[in-house]
Protein backbone atom coordinates (compact mmCIF):
# COMPACT_ATOMS: atom_id res chain seq x y z
CA UNK A 1 0.00 0.00 0.00
CA UNK A 2 2.70 2.74 0.77
CA UNK A 3 4.39 1.58 -2.65
CA UNK A 4 1.21 2.04 -4.14
CA UNK A 5 1.16 5.90 -2.26
CA UNK A 6 5.17 6.44 -2.73
CA UNK A 7 4.09 5.54 -6.75
CA UNK A 8 0.86 8.27 -7.29
CA UNK A 9 3.16 10.94 -5.10
CA UNK A 10 5.84 10.30 -7.66
CA UNK A 11 3.73 11.08 -10.46
CA UNK A 12 1.88 13.68 -9.42
CA UNK A 13 5.00 15.64 -8.46
CA UNK A 14 6.05 14.81 -12.76
CA UNK A 15 3.13 16.19 -13.95
CA UNK A 16 3.19 19.51 -11.48
CA UNK A 17 7.31 19.12 -13.24
CA UNK A 18 5.35 18.98 -16.40
CA UNK A 19 3.32 21.86 -15.87
CA UNK A 20 6.14 24.26 -14.63
CA UNK A 21 8.42 23.49 -16.83
CA UNK A 22 5.30 24.28 -19.66
CA UNK A 23 4.55 27.28 -18.38
CA UNK A 24 8.50 29.04 -18.30
CA UNK A 25 8.76 27.43 -21.93
CA UNK A 26 5.85 29.19 -23.03
CA UNK A 27 7.14 32.44 -21.25
CA UNK A 28 10.59 32.35 -23.17
CA UNK A 29 9.29 31.04 -26.64
CA UNK A 30 5.30 31.50 -26.76
CA UNK A 31 3.82 34.77 -28.10
CA UNK A 32 0.72 34.51 -25.64
CA UNK A 33 1.39 32.73 -23.00
CA UNK A 34 -0.74 31.56 -20.39
CA UNK A 35 -1.33 34.30 -17.47
CA UNK A 36 -1.81 31.47 -14.70
CA UNK A 37 1.20 31.38 -12.57
CA UNK A 38 1.17 27.31 -11.76
CA UNK A 39 0.39 27.40 -7.97
CA UNK A 40 3.16 25.10 -6.73
CA UNK A 41 5.84 28.14 -7.16
CA UNK A 42 3.35 30.33 -5.79
CA UNK A 43 5.18 31.67 -2.83
CA UNK A 44 8.52 30.84 -4.19
CA UNK A 45 10.74 33.73 -4.32
CA UNK A 46 13.20 32.10 -6.55
CA UNK A 47 10.48 31.01 -8.98
CA UNK A 48 8.61 34.29 -8.34
CA UNK A 49 11.95 36.62 -9.74
CA UNK A 50 12.36 34.47 -12.46
CA UNK A 51 9.03 34.94 -13.67
CA UNK A 52 8.93 38.79 -12.75
CA UNK A 53 12.27 38.84 -15.01
CA UNK A 54 10.85 36.79 -17.58
CA UNK A 55 8.10 38.97 -18.06
CA UNK A 56 10.05 42.34 -18.04
CA UNK A 57 12.15 40.45 -20.62
CA UNK A 58 9.35 40.20 -22.75
CA UNK A 59 7.90 43.57 -22.45
CA UNK A 60 11.28 45.33 -22.83
CA UNK A 61 11.87 43.19 -26.30
CA UNK A 62 8.13 43.51 -27.32
CA UNK A 63 8.59 47.26 -27.02
CA UNK A 64 12.43 47.28 -28.48
CA UNK A 65 10.97 45.57 -31.94
CA UNK A 66 9.23 48.14 -32.39
CA UNK A 67 11.54 51.18 -31.96
CA UNK A 68 10.78 52.29 -28.35
CA UNK A 69 13.93 51.76 -25.95
CA UNK A 70 11.52 53.90 -23.13
CA UNK A 71 10.99 50.06 -21.14
CA UNK A 72 11.57 50.22 -17.32
CA UNK A 73 14.06 47.44 -15.94
CA UNK A 74 13.25 46.96 -12.06
CA UNK A 75 14.53 43.14 -11.93
CA UNK A 76 18.01 42.39 -10.75
CA UNK A 77 20.49 39.73 -12.60
CA UNK A 78 22.28 39.16 -15.93
CA UNK A 79 18.95 39.15 -18.14
CA UNK A 80 17.99 42.45 -16.56
CA UNK A 81 21.44 44.34 -16.82
CA UNK A 82 21.97 43.27 -20.21
CA UNK A 83 18.61 44.74 -21.13
CA UNK A 84 19.42 47.90 -19.63
CA UNK A 85 23.19 47.87 -21.29
CA UNK A 86 21.26 47.24 -24.50
CA UNK A 87 18.75 50.24 -23.43
CA UNK A 88 21.81 52.43 -22.90
CA UNK A 89 23.14 51.53 -26.05
CA UNK A 90 20.38 51.93 -28.25
CA UNK A 91 19.11 55.14 -26.48
CA UNK A 92 22.89 56.33 -27.09
CA UNK A 93 23.01 55.43 -31.07
CA UNK A 94 19.85 57.69 -31.19
CA UNK A 95 21.20 60.53 -29.73
CA UNK A 96 23.96 60.26 -31.86
CA UNK A 97 21.99 59.88 -35.08
CA UNK A 98 19.79 63.04 -33.88
CA UNK A 99 23.18 64.56 -33.91
CA UNK A 100 24.31 63.12 -37.28
CA UNK A 101 21.14 64.75 -38.34
CA UNK A 102 22.10 68.20 -36.79
CA UNK A 103 25.29 68.27 -39.29
CA UNK A 104 27.11 67.08 -36.08
CA UNK A 105 29.86 64.56 -37.32
CA UNK A 106 32.09 64.37 -34.58
CA UNK A 107 30.89 61.45 -32.42
CA UNK A 108 32.02 57.74 -33.35
CA UNK A 109 30.58 54.58 -31.61
CA UNK A 110 33.06 52.52 -29.74
CA UNK A 111 31.26 50.02 -27.77
CA UNK A 112 29.66 47.78 -30.49
CA UNK A 113 32.36 45.84 -31.53
CA UNK A 114 31.75 44.95 -35.49
CA UNK A 115 28.87 47.26 -35.23
CA UNK A 116 31.02 49.92 -34.03
CA UNK A 117 33.06 49.60 -36.67
CA UNK A 118 30.10 49.63 -39.45
CA UNK A 119 28.45 52.17 -38.01
CA UNK A 120 31.43 54.95 -37.51
CA UNK A 121 32.25 54.05 -41.57
CA UNK A 122 29.15 55.04 -42.38
CA UNK A 123 29.39 58.31 -40.37
CA UNK A 124 32.87 58.57 -42.08
CA UNK A 125 31.45 58.35 -45.63
CA UNK A 126 28.83 60.70 -44.58
CA UNK A 127 30.79 63.01 -43.58
CA UNK A 128 33.19 63.27 -46.37
CA UNK A 129 29.75 63.17 -48.94
CA UNK A 130 28.41 66.34 -46.85
CA UNK A 131 31.83 68.04 -47.10
CA UNK A 132 31.42 67.49 -51.19
CA UNK A 133 27.91 68.75 -50.61
CA UNK A 134 28.44 72.09 -48.68
CA UNK A 135 31.59 72.83 -50.97
CA UNK A 136 29.36 72.44 -54.75
CA UNK A 137 26.87 74.40 -52.98
CA UNK A 138 29.51 77.02 -51.85
CA UNK A 139 30.82 76.75 -55.20
CA UNK A 140 26.93 76.95 -56.96
CA UNK A 141 26.16 79.87 -54.26
CA UNK A 142 29.23 81.82 -55.27
CA UNK A 143 28.80 81.50 -59.17
CA UNK A 144 24.98 82.40 -58.81
CA UNK A 145 26.24 85.29 -56.89
CA UNK A 146 29.06 86.12 -59.79
CA UNK A 147 26.66 85.11 -62.64
CA UNK A 148 24.90 88.30 -64.35
CA UNK A 149 22.21 85.74 -65.29
CA UNK A 150 19.17 84.85 -63.57
CA UNK A 151 18.91 81.32 -62.42
CA UNK A 152 15.22 79.82 -62.05
CA UNK A 153 13.73 76.52 -61.47
CA UNK A 154 9.69 75.78 -61.99
CA UNK A 155 8.13 73.14 -59.84
CA UNK A 156 5.18 72.02 -62.57
CA UNK A 157 3.76 68.90 -60.50
CA UNK A 158 3.49 70.81 -57.01
CA UNK A 159 2.85 74.18 -58.42
CA UNK A 160 4.81 75.92 -55.99
CA UNK A 161 6.48 79.03 -55.96
CA UNK A 162 9.40 79.44 -58.54
CA UNK A 163 12.82 79.27 -57.56
CA UNK A 164 14.69 82.38 -58.54
CA UNK A 165 18.22 83.73 -57.67
CA UNK A 166 19.05 87.07 -56.30
CA UNK A 167 19.67 88.56 -59.72
CA UNK A 168 16.50 88.74 -60.77
CA UNK A 169 15.41 91.49 -58.17
CA UNK A 170 18.37 93.66 -59.96
CA UNK A 171 17.58 92.50 -63.32
CA UNK A 172 14.37 93.26 -63.20
CA UNK A 173 13.83 96.53 -60.62
CA UNK A 174 11.92 94.36 -58.32
CA UNK A 175 11.42 93.37 -54.84
CA UNK A 176 11.44 89.53 -53.08
CA UNK A 177 7.84 90.49 -52.47
CA UNK A 178 7.07 91.04 -56.26
CA UNK A 179 8.62 88.08 -57.41
CA UNK A 180 5.81 86.80 -59.85
CA UNK A 181 4.29 83.23 -59.72
CA UNK A 182 4.48 81.18 -62.40
CA UNK A 183 0.61 82.17 -63.46
CA UNK A 184 1.74 85.74 -63.99
CA UNK A 185 4.54 85.26 -66.24
CA UNK A 186 2.08 86.36 -69.25
CA UNK A 187 1.83 89.66 -67.48
CA UNK A 188 5.66 90.11 -68.14
CA UNK A 189 5.65 89.11 -71.95
CA UNK A 190 5.45 91.62 -74.82
CA UNK A 191 2.34 92.24 -76.60
CA UNK A 192 1.99 90.04 -79.30
CA UNK A 193 5.00 87.84 -78.84
CA UNK A 194 2.92 84.53 -79.58
CA UNK A 195 6.17 82.46 -79.38
CA UNK A 196 6.75 83.12 -75.68
CA UNK A 197 3.41 82.60 -75.06
CA UNK A 198 3.02 79.68 -77.28
CA UNK A 199 5.99 77.98 -74.78
CA UNK A 200 4.75 78.80 -71.89
CA UNK A 201 1.02 77.53 -72.69
CA UNK A 202 3.15 74.25 -73.62
CA UNK A 203 4.55 74.05 -70.20
CA UNK A 204 1.68 75.25 -68.12
CA UNK A 205 -0.66 72.66 -69.83
CA UNK A 206 1.93 70.35 -69.22
CA UNK A 207 1.25 69.32 -73.42
CA UNK A 208 4.59 68.29 -75.18
CA UNK A 209 6.59 70.50 -73.83
CA UNK A 210 10.29 70.61 -75.27
CA UNK A 211 13.04 68.88 -73.73
CA UNK A 212 14.98 71.93 -74.01
CA UNK A 213 14.97 75.83 -75.63
CA UNK A 214 16.54 78.92 -76.46
CA UNK A 215 14.75 82.06 -76.64
CA UNK A 216 15.60 85.80 -77.44
CA UNK A 217 12.30 87.85 -76.17
CA UNK A 218 11.25 90.87 -74.59
CA UNK A 219 10.10 91.14 -70.70
CA UNK A 220 8.71 94.30 -68.96
CA UNK A 221 10.83 95.10 -66.17
CA UNK A 222 9.55 97.60 -63.43
CA UNK A 223 10.25 100.73 -64.71
CA UNK A 224 7.44 99.79 -67.45
CA UNK A 225 10.15 99.44 -70.20
CA UNK A 226 11.07 96.34 -71.87
CA UNK A 227 14.31 94.77 -72.76
CA UNK A 228 15.57 92.15 -74.36
CA UNK A 229 16.57 88.65 -72.66
CA UNK A 230 17.73 85.47 -73.76
CA UNK A 231 16.31 82.51 -71.85
CA UNK A 232 17.69 78.95 -72.06
CA UNK A 233 16.20 76.16 -70.59
CA UNK A 234 15.45 72.39 -69.48
CA UNK A 235 12.50 70.15 -68.85
CA UNK A 236 13.41 67.54 -66.38
CA UNK A 237 10.54 64.84 -66.91
CA UNK A 238 9.33 61.49 -65.05
CA UNK A 239 11.36 58.84 -66.32
CA UNK A 240 8.26 56.17 -66.26
CA UNK A 241 5.32 58.19 -67.36
CA UNK A 242 7.28 60.97 -69.62
CA UNK A 243 5.40 63.85 -67.95
CA UNK A 244 6.91 66.81 -67.33
CA UNK A 245 8.21 67.25 -63.80
CA UNK A 246 10.76 70.23 -63.18
CA UNK A 247 11.80 73.73 -66.03
CA UNK A 248 15.02 74.78 -64.95
CA UNK A 249 16.55 76.95 -66.65
CA UNK A 250 18.59 80.94 -66.85
CA UNK A 251 18.14 84.41 -67.75
CA UNK A 252 20.02 87.15 -69.34
CA UNK A 253 19.98 90.27 -70.14
CA UNK A 254 20.52 90.58 -74.47
CA UNK A 255 19.49 94.39 -74.22
CA UNK A 256 23.24 95.56 -74.84
CA UNK A 257 23.84 93.31 -77.12
CA UNK A 258 20.53 93.98 -79.46
CA UNK A 259 20.99 97.17 -79.78
CA UNK A 260 24.87 96.94 -81.15
CA UNK A 261 23.28 94.38 -83.62
CA UNK A 262 20.76 96.81 -84.37
CA UNK A 263 22.90 99.37 -84.62
CA UNK A 264 25.01 97.75 -87.25
CA UNK A 265 22.27 95.90 -89.10
CA UNK A 266 21.24 99.88 -89.33
CA UNK A 267 24.31 100.92 -90.55
CA UNK A 268 24.78 98.05 -92.89
CA UNK A 269 21.80 99.43 -95.00
CA UNK A 270 22.07 103.13 -94.28
CA UNK A 271 24.98 105.86 -95.11
CA UNK A 272 27.37 106.80 -92.56
CA UNK A 273 27.18 110.43 -93.69
CA UNK A 274 23.43 111.36 -94.69
CA UNK A 275 21.78 108.79 -92.76
CA UNK A 276 19.66 107.86 -96.08
CA UNK A 277 19.42 104.29 -96.72
CA UNK A 278 22.26 103.14 -98.93
CA UNK A 279 23.07 101.44 -102.56
CA UNK A 280 22.01 97.82 -100.53
CA UNK A 281 18.97 98.72 -98.96
CA UNK A 282 17.81 100.36 -102.03
CA UNK A 283 18.36 97.53 -104.64
CA UNK A 284 16.10 95.39 -101.43
CA UNK A 285 13.64 97.76 -101.63
CA UNK A 286 13.73 98.29 -105.46
CA UNK A 287 13.12 94.37 -106.23
CA UNK A 288 10.54 94.50 -103.57
CA UNK A 289 8.23 97.55 -105.72
CA UNK A 290 8.76 95.76 -108.92
CA UNK A 291 7.29 92.66 -107.37
CA UNK A 292 4.76 94.91 -106.07
CA UNK A 293 3.89 96.87 -109.11
CA UNK A 294 4.13 93.81 -111.09
CA UNK A 295 1.33 92.11 -108.76
CA UNK A 296 -0.90 95.45 -108.55
CA UNK A 297 -0.40 96.42 -112.05
CA UNK A 298 1.44 99.89 -111.03
CA UNK A 299 4.06 101.87 -112.24
CA UNK A 300 7.21 103.34 -110.42
CA UNK A 301 10.21 105.03 -111.34
CA UNK A 302 13.91 104.64 -111.05
CA UNK A 303 15.33 108.67 -110.76
CA UNK A 304 19.64 108.78 -110.64
CA UNK A 305 20.69 112.28 -109.58
CA UNK A 306 24.02 113.68 -109.80
CA UNK A 307 25.26 117.00 -107.80
CA UNK A 308 26.65 119.22 -110.44
CA UNK A 309 30.13 120.45 -110.53
CA UNK A 310 30.15 119.01 -106.41
CA UNK A 311 34.41 118.92 -106.89
CA UNK A 312 34.00 122.47 -107.02
CA UNK A 313 32.57 122.78 -103.68
CA UNK A 314 34.92 120.50 -101.81
CA UNK A 315 38.21 122.24 -103.84
CA UNK A 316 36.86 125.96 -102.69
CA UNK A 317 35.50 125.07 -99.01
CA UNK A 318 37.03 122.39 -97.86
CA UNK A 319 35.68 118.61 -97.38
CA UNK A 320 33.64 119.65 -94.28
CA UNK A 321 31.78 122.11 -96.46
CA UNK A 322 30.91 119.55 -98.80
CA UNK A 323 30.05 117.16 -96.19
CA UNK A 324 27.95 119.84 -95.27
CA UNK A 325 26.21 120.27 -98.69
CA UNK A 326 25.58 116.56 -98.85
CA UNK A 327 23.78 116.66 -95.57
CA UNK A 328 21.70 119.30 -96.70
CA UNK A 329 20.86 117.64 -99.65
CA UNK A 330 19.95 114.37 -98.42
CA UNK A 331 17.33 116.04 -95.80
CA UNK A 332 15.85 117.94 -99.19
CA UNK A 333 15.16 114.86 -101.05
CA UNK A 334 14.17 113.15 -97.64
CA UNK A 335 11.41 115.69 -97.07
CA UNK A 336 10.70 116.12 -100.98
CA UNK A 337 9.86 112.47 -101.24
CA UNK A 338 6.48 110.90 -100.09
CA UNK A 339 6.13 108.10 -97.49
CA UNK A 340 5.88 105.62 -100.29
CA UNK A 341 9.35 106.52 -102.03
CA UNK A 342 12.49 106.02 -101.24
CA UNK A 343 15.34 108.27 -101.37
CA UNK A 344 19.03 107.06 -101.08
CA UNK A 345 22.48 108.17 -101.00
CA UNK A 346 24.99 105.81 -103.19
CA UNK A 347 28.07 107.41 -102.38
CA UNK A 348 30.20 110.68 -103.23
CA UNK A 349 27.52 113.56 -105.19
CA UNK A 350 25.27 110.58 -106.24
CA UNK A 351 21.67 110.13 -104.85
CA UNK A 352 18.71 108.08 -106.02
CA UNK A 353 15.22 107.46 -105.87
CA UNK A 354 12.05 105.32 -106.29
CA UNK A 355 9.41 107.20 -106.98
CA UNK A 356 5.89 105.02 -106.96
CA UNK A 357 3.25 105.92 -108.82
CA UNK A 358 -0.57 104.47 -111.01
CA UNK A 359 -0.86 105.68 -114.42
CA UNK A 360 -0.41 109.13 -114.01
CA UNK A 361 3.09 110.54 -114.85
CA UNK A 362 2.22 113.61 -113.76
CA UNK A 363 2.71 112.86 -110.33
CA UNK A 364 5.64 112.02 -110.82
CA UNK A 365 6.61 115.12 -112.62
CA UNK A 366 5.23 117.08 -109.74
CA UNK A 367 7.79 115.12 -107.41
CA UNK A 368 10.91 115.49 -109.33
CA UNK A 369 9.53 119.13 -110.13
CA UNK A 370 9.60 120.13 -106.13
CA UNK A 371 13.01 117.99 -105.38
CA UNK A 372 14.79 119.97 -108.19
CA UNK A 373 13.55 123.30 -106.86
CA UNK A 374 14.50 122.47 -103.64
CA UNK A 375 17.75 121.33 -104.57
CA UNK A 376 18.57 124.98 -106.09
CA UNK A 377 17.67 126.81 -103.00
CA UNK A 378 21.42 128.26 -101.32
CA UNK A 379 22.57 126.67 -98.48
CA UNK A 380 24.90 129.04 -96.26
CA UNK A 381 28.57 128.03 -95.78
CA UNK A 382 31.02 130.11 -93.40
CA UNK A 383 28.45 132.81 -94.24
CA UNK A 384 28.34 131.97 -98.23
CA UNK A 385 25.39 131.48 -100.39
CA UNK A 386 26.61 127.99 -102.45
CA UNK A 387 24.12 127.25 -104.52
CA UNK A 388 24.02 123.47 -106.26
CA UNK A 389 22.21 122.10 -109.16
CA UNK A 390 21.55 118.25 -109.91
CA UNK A 391 21.11 116.05 -113.25
CA UNK A 392 18.34 114.06 -112.77
CA UNK A 393 18.11 110.72 -115.10
CA UNK A 394 14.51 108.66 -114.78
CA UNK A 395 13.36 105.19 -116.06
CA UNK A 396 10.09 103.71 -115.70
CA UNK A 397 8.78 100.42 -114.68
CA UNK A 398 7.65 98.26 -116.71
CA UNK A 399 8.04 100.41 -120.10
CA UNK A 400 11.68 101.46 -119.76
CA UNK A 401 12.91 97.58 -118.30
CA UNK A 402 11.15 95.17 -115.79
CA UNK A 403 14.38 94.46 -113.88
CA UNK A 404 16.37 96.14 -111.41
CA UNK A 405 19.70 96.04 -113.73
CA UNK A 406 18.10 97.29 -116.24
CA UNK A 407 15.96 100.47 -114.85
CA UNK A 408 19.51 101.16 -113.15
CA UNK A 409 21.07 101.55 -116.40
CA UNK A 410 18.92 103.28 -118.53
CA UNK A 411 18.54 105.81 -115.38
CA UNK A 412 21.78 105.82 -115.16
CA UNK A 413 22.31 106.70 -119.36
CA UNK A 414 19.46 109.32 -119.22
CA UNK A 415 21.31 111.04 -116.09
CA UNK A 416 24.81 111.08 -118.10
CA UNK A 417 22.53 112.16 -121.30
CA UNK A 418 21.66 115.55 -118.71
CA UNK A 419 24.89 116.33 -118.12
CA UNK A 420 25.83 116.24 -121.78
CA UNK A 421 23.32 118.74 -122.25
CA UNK A 422 24.69 120.97 -120.18
CA UNK A 423 23.55 120.11 -116.36
CA UNK A 424 20.40 121.05 -114.61
CA UNK A 425 18.51 118.81 -116.13
CA UNK A 426 16.17 115.63 -115.54
CA UNK A 427 15.80 113.49 -118.70
CA UNK A 428 13.20 110.85 -118.96
CA UNK A 429 14.90 107.70 -121.04
CA UNK A 430 11.55 107.70 -123.45
CA UNK A 431 11.35 104.08 -123.61
CA UNK A 432 14.38 102.60 -125.36
CA UNK A 433 13.73 105.29 -128.15
CA UNK A 434 14.24 108.82 -127.41
CA UNK A 435 15.58 111.14 -124.21
CA UNK A 436 12.71 113.74 -122.95
CA UNK A 437 14.61 116.44 -121.34
CA UNK A 438 12.74 118.65 -119.16
CA UNK A 439 14.35 121.85 -117.37
CA UNK A 440 12.12 123.19 -114.70
CA UNK A 441 11.84 127.08 -113.67
CA UNK A 442 11.88 128.53 -109.87
CA UNK A 443 8.55 127.97 -109.38
CA UNK A 444 5.78 125.25 -110.17
CA UNK A 445 2.29 125.47 -109.35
Amino acid sequence: MEKIEEKHNANGHEDELGRILQYFHALVFSANPAQDVPESIKGVQKAEEIVFTLMEARRALSMASKGDFSYKITSKGFISGTLKALQANLNHLGWMAHRIADGDMQHRVSFMGEFSNAFNSMVEQLSETLKKLHKEEERWQLAMLCSRDVVWEIDLESGAPPYYSLRIFELFGITPEDAPNIGDWPKFFHAGDHVTLTLYRRFILRKNPPSSFKLDHKLRCADGKYRWFLTRGMTVFDPIKGTPLRIIGVTADIQDRKEREEYFSYRATHDALTDLPNRTMFDERLKNGIAVAKRAGSRLAVVMVDLDKFKYINDTFGHNAGDHVLMEIAKRLQKNVRESDVASRFGGDEFAMILNFEDEPQVITKVLQRTMLALKKPILIDGNEVFVTASFGVSVYPSDGESLESLMAHADEAMYHAKALGRNACVFWGHGKRFDVIRFGTEWR
